[in-house]
């Protein structure tokens, strides 16, 4: 008889055991290696990118039917006032007035539909719009937003600072 004492090499119970603690090393040990906040901000900027795009390409079109192509001017959109500069809507609203009315348009904010738990805006007396992804922690992931500067002008979604998205 073969003597046992002898034979090298593992047993498969023992492959077992060391791939199953590897594994979970691995699980509690990546996260803190893979950071994908940035990642999930960069791509919900760029939903909210989509959104304005798609907002203003909506307006715009409706302006093309309402010949309201040039200048400032205000436009109807389900029993509710936007402001348009060219044709497009305009980063900031025309006030603060009581009630819906052309005196009171809302700007591109009132076209999208933002939680306001998740972002912040910067909206004041001037250009331009800026929308920021949790701007509580000083990230710099944001979008910032320009009015039509000129007839047949689109509105510039300036997004250079995605690239800042931790």
């Amino acid at each position: 008889m073969k003597n046992l004492s002898q034979t090298k090499g593992f047993t498969l119970i023992e492959l077992v055991v060391v791939i199953v603690i590897l594994g979970i090393l691995a699980a509690t040990a990546a996260p803190k290696f893979i950071d994908l906040t940035g990642d999930a901000k960069k791509s919900a900027m760029e939903g909210v990118q989509g959104t304005i795009e798609s907002a203003v390409s909506m307006v715009y079109a409706k302006a093309l039917i309402d010949s309201k192509t040039s200048g400032e001017t205000t436009i109807m959109l389900d029993s509710v006032y936007y402001s348009l500069k060219n044709g497009y809507p305009t980063a900031l609203g025309k006030g603060s007035k009581a009630g819906d009315t052309a005196d009171n348009a809302k700007g591109i904010l009132g076209l999208i539909d933002i939680d306001a738990d998740d972002f912040n805006t910067t909206e004041g007396e001037a250009e331009p719009l800026i929308i920021q992804y949790d701007g509580s922690t000083g990230d710099t992931c944001r979008l910032t937003y320009t009015s039509s500067t000129g007839a047949g002008k689109r509105p510039v979604i300036d997004v250079s600072e995605f690239a800042n998205c931790k």
